[in-house]
């Protein structure tokens, strides 16, 4: 049995955060009589997962949802866990490379493409834009799109990628947010989201807004070149105002 202060040393998750935790129902260890918490190697256990939930992006709203599946232990979690690193190790090797040469062709004074350039930033309905958008427009909505999509991930982030790099190119040739080219990559994104779900005008108006408002989904598209969410966005709204 471990107090807070030693749960804390331990894990490097700091008393405050613990006492979150406990205080929502994350993570709640046995208290006695005099009020000090004990935490249980049971305990550690399930604080080792949270934060393997927390390194991956998971909400901690998301993480309480997960853990009150009412498994009898932590393994089929572990695994789950093991599976999404998997991922992110390919991920992170991918944006290695994609730096190593970006460094190379800098010392060699060779060009790189721009698709060279951004592989590995991939725009990708993950778990943490799934339950932003099951917040935003509903569970149901939400899961009969990922149903739609399914064996088809790939190929979706590969329109996705294909329309933000014609955006960032258009930007970084200093054309216009609203110029007609720009008009003509908004209806095919509005026609990309549409292949998923029942995506009217005004829900994509309130998607190109979640790009620039949502933080994680700006940082994602401002990943093209800054200021691709705010030129994306822009291009978005002048698309709805035409179509009407």
């Amino acid at each position: 049995m471990y107090l807070i202060k030693k749960a804390s040393e331990i894990s490097g998750v700091s008393v405050r955060t613990l006492h979150h935790y406990d205080e929502i129902g994350l993570l709640s260890p046995q208290k006695q009589e005099n009020g000090y918490r004990y935490y249980s190697d049971e305990d550690m256990s399930v604080l080792q997962t949270i934060l393997f939930y927390k390194y991956l992006g998971f909400p901690l709203k998301h993480i309480k949802e997960l853990m009150a599946t009412g498994e009898d232990d932590l393994l089929s979690h572990l695994k789950k866990q093991l599976l999404l690193m998997q991922k992110e190790k390919e991920k992170l090797l991918t944006l290695i490379h994609t730096l190593e040469k970006t460094i190379a062709s800098k010392e060699r004074r060779t060009e790189m493409s721009t698709t060279e350039k951004f592989k590995g930033f991939t725009y990708q309905d993950n778990q943490k834009y799934a339950q932003a958008a099951k917040d935003k427009y509903g569970k149901e909505v939400v899961e009969a799109a990922i149903a739609k999509q399914k064996g088809k991930e790939a190929e979706i982030a590969d329109g996705f990628n294909r329309i933000f790099f014609a955006f960032a190119e258009n930007m970084e040739k200093a054309k216009s947010a609203t110029a007609k080219e720009n008009i003509t990559l908004a209806k095919e994104l509005h026609q990309h989201l549409c292949n998923s779900f029942d995506c009217s005008l005004e829900v994509f108006s309130s998607i190109g807004h979640g790009y620039v408002q949502n933080p994680e989904f700006k940082e994602n598209l401002d990943k093209f070149g800054t200021g691709t969410a705010e030129y994306v966005c822009d291009a978005i709204q002048e698309y709805v105002k035409e179509s009407k």
